[in-house]
């Protein structure tokens, strides 16, 4: 998965959840900057989740704090071995 293909999902999500637009130079801000609260992150994950097709262990979860570091974690997660 490419970055541009992770916010090619991402973006129309984000701004489905916040109605703000979500832009490339975001993916660095943290969620609660980008006015995500904790529930709203959990939905973003688990429809980023199913679009992707992995699975995102909870102790990972709290670990993630901003669209970057979910994107390198489903990169991990599903690159080949």
């Amino acid at each position: 998965m490419t970055e541009q293909e992770f916010i090619a999902v991402l973006a129309p999500l984000m701004e489905e959840i916040t109605g703000n637009a979500f832009s490339p130079d975001q993916l660095d801000v943290t969620f609660g900057d980008l006015d995500i609260d904790s529930l709203n992150q959990i939905e973003i994950i688990s429809r980023i989740e199913d679009e992707f097709d992995c699975e995102i262990e909870d102790s990972a979860l709290r670990a993630i704090r901003t669209p970057r570091g979910l994107l390198e974690h489903i990169s991990k997660s599903t690159s080949p071995a």
